[in-house]
């Protein structure tokens, strides 16, 4: 039996090719500038291109309208550039912008279309027949999760090179509009927090489009609520990224003007993995499988196993709290440390129940599995990061592998807190409470 879902999705090609492209395209650049290893500015010019072509070459395969698709994803993904290509048109002084923006603006949107165009072209031809028909609006939402992923390993970045405060101000950078803030200036701790800033524009954005055409496509209420308090929290997120470095609301530029406050960092650093949670359960209720398959069958375990999910969903929370008021305040390890063991037992006994199930509940089956490495990938992690924590020099830099093992970690709770909202969402919509229907005979 079909579930009432999505109507036609107008729009939600370009939108998913346009979006994913850039997302991409700043998870690409990002690395490539990231702090002491950055690659030369032509490597650079050439890996970005290859994602537009490359965008392009996927819209060909998967879209409807051949080189139309690309042509139209490329310039969705150059206009959501601009975001980001203003660090290349700021001035030598605050909100100056270089002369050659005239050329640049148009220049980009034109790059970017034709080749997104020429990729599309490529893809079609490679294309074994008609296109299959491709759930856009779920590919969205994977979209706008997986950006939120990156804009979390971003934030942990941060975190772990105590880069948290090194932009004084907000919402501009040092007086700069933050989108027209210059590039060559982004060094040291200044790169961490300012692109920080930049990603989270890209989710907000993604998150805004995505809740809009949900208002338009879907059929179903509460999923278009979902898509509002999607709306909802990443901005209360932004604000309070904000509010953490300057303790309220001001446009100075003065360090003595602001007040950080570790306690919004900590609430900052908990609501980042919350939304996560929300944008994988939209991911969800949006895909294929949920809004095209059977409806729920009976077990005899269907509530056991929701209430149990539900419980699990809630010890990761209270695990991601504890771990972010470490983080901030050098205190609770202990706890932190002692909990890990009670979400250790919940995630391997929920995964294993899950485990068990097959024929009809397959999916719920591969969810337990995932769960169970999730949890077991995350506590290696743990015990690395304490090493990592116990070990440490106080005073000296950080070491690499210091700083990607506590960010990994940080980016793994968010994971296993993505997991576990998959588990309990899908088992409320593959399971009944009730006798399991007998198998037929013979």
């Amino acid at each position: 039996m079909a579930t009432e879902g999505a109507a036609a999705p107008r729009g939600a090609e370009t939108l998913a090719l346009g979006f994913g492209t850039s997302v991409a395209m700043w998870f690409v650049g990002y690395l490539c500038r990231m702090p002491p290893a950055v690659v030369p500015s032509w490597l650079l010019a050439l890996l970005l291109l290859g994602c537009l072509a490359g965008g392009g070459f996927v819209a060909g395969r998967l879209g409807t309208r051949g080189w139309r698709s690309g042509l139209a994803a490329g310039l969705l993904s150059s206009v959501v550039n601009l975001l980001i290509l203003g660090s290349l048109l700021g001035g030598a002084r605050a909100d100056h912008i270089v002369p050659s923006a005239l050329w640049w603006l148009p220049g980009s949107l034109l790059v970017g279309a034709a080749l997104a165009s020429a990729g599309a072209v490529v893809g079609a031809a490679t294309r074994a027949g008609r296109a299959r028909a491709v759930n856009w609006t779920g590919a969205l939402a994977g979209v706008a999760a997986s950006a939120t992923l990156l804009q979390l390993l971003v934030g942990g970045l941060v975190t772990s090179e105590g880069a948290g405060l090194s932009v004084v101000d907000w919402p501009n950078s040092f007086g700069y509009n933050m989108f027209l803030y210059p590039l060559s200036r982004m060094t040291g701790g200044v790169y961490y927090e300012h692109a920080h800033r930049l990603f989270g524009s890209l989710v907000g954005l993604t998150t805004v489009v995505f809740a809009a055409h949900l208002l338009v496509a879907e059929r179903r209420t509460w999923v278009k609520r979902l898509g509002l308090a999607a709306v909802a929290a990443v901005i209360v997120q932004g604000i309070l990224g904000g509010l953490r470095v300057t303790g309220g609301f001001t446009l100075s530029t003065s360090p003595s003007a602001m007040a950080p406050s570790s306690t919004l960092a900590v609430v900052h650093g908990v609501l980042g993995p919350a939304f996560f949670g929300l944008m994988v359960a939209l991911a969800a209720v949006t895909s294929t499988a949920w809004t095209s398959g059977a409806g729920p069958l009976a077990n005899p375990r269907a509530r056991s196993l929701q209430a149990f999910g539900t419980v699990l969903v809630g010890a990761v929370l209270v695990q991601i709290v504890l771990g972010a008021i470490q983080r901030q305040f050098a205190r609770g390890l202990d706890a932190h440390v002692g909990f890990a063991v009670v979400v250790l037992a919940l995630a391997l006994v929920f995964g294993a129940r899950l485990s068990r199930l097959g024929g009809e509940w397959s999916l719920l089956g591969t969810l337990g599995r995932v769960i169970t490495a999730a949890v077991t990938v995350q506590v290696m992690l743990g015990l690395a990061a304490l090493f990592a924590v116990e070990t440490r020099v106080v005073g000296a830099p950080r070491a690499a592998w210091d700083v990607l093992l506590t960010t990994l970690h940080q980016a793994g709770g968010s994971v296993l807190l993505g997991c576990a909202v998959l588990g309990a969402v899908w088992s409320r919509r593959l399971l009944l409470q009730g006798e399991s229907p007998a198998p037929p005979a013979g």
